[in-house]
């Protein structure tokens, strides 16, 4: 049996700490906004009944008109930009993921060949995450593969294509321990904190002190 989960994808230049600015006023996110979102990237199958249920768990006492309503306006600001599905990756036989990490040389038609190299990240379709990035690497992936041989081989050949213009690549298999994430905002990530230092037993970082 398959499970399905659903999730939403969500404007990834959105940040809570960073207003919305709409075309006749600022619009911010607040911390209703925030509960909901994360109730649906947990599950955007939920209906508002079950969503009203669950925020009142947390303490949120709202109507089904009213989730409703904010759930429209999210979607509308692009907040909430769709619903996609996820699913157990073992089950519909894709079990081996792959970070690569990519140190860049420079030849001289470099930008052409980093644009052929994009194009078919884009479209391969076991690529399930691009990006450059600054520091010691300059661009990191995942992939999804049916199994070894297929991930061995794929790597054979995107080397033999774009090796001009690699002048490090690695590759890692990972054992995945967490996937999923939820919106936070700084009170948040403060509060996470202050409750891990006293569970460990160790002192709030001074920096931390400072802000609260």
């Amino acid at each position: 049996m398959l499970t399905l989960h659903h999730n939403i994808l969500i404007d990834s230049k959105m940040t809570m700490a960073e207003p919305i600015i709409g075309q006749k006023k600022e619009i911010r996110i607040d911390v209703i906004d925030r509960q909901i979102l994360n109730l649906l990237i947990a599950n955007a199958r939920d209906s508002t009944r079950t969503i009203v249920k669950k925020l009142k768990c947390i303490g949120t006492e709202m109507s089904e008109r009213g989730v409703g309503k904010r759930i429209a306006r999210l979607e509308k600001l692009e907040i909430i930009h769709g619903y996609t599905t996820m699913v157990d990756l073992k089950q519909v036989n894709m079990p081996i993921l792959r970070l690569i990490t990519v140190k860049f040389s420079s030849p001289k038609d470099f930008v052409k060949r980093l644009e052929e190299m994009k194009q078919y990240l884009s479209n391969a379709p076991y690529c399930d995450f691009s990006a450059r990035t600054n520091g010691s690497i300059d661009w990191i992936e995942l992939k999804f593969f049916n199994n070894h041989e297929q991930a061995q081989q794929e790597e054979d050949l995107y080397r033999a294509w774009f090796g001009d213009i690699m002048e490090d690549y690695r590759s890692y298999d990972l054992d995945i321990h967490k996937m999923g994430w939820q919106l936070f905002d700084e009170d948040d990530f403060k509060r996470f904190i202050q409750s891990i230092c006293k569970k460990e037993g160790t002192d709030l970082p001074k920096y931390l002190k400072e802000k609260i």
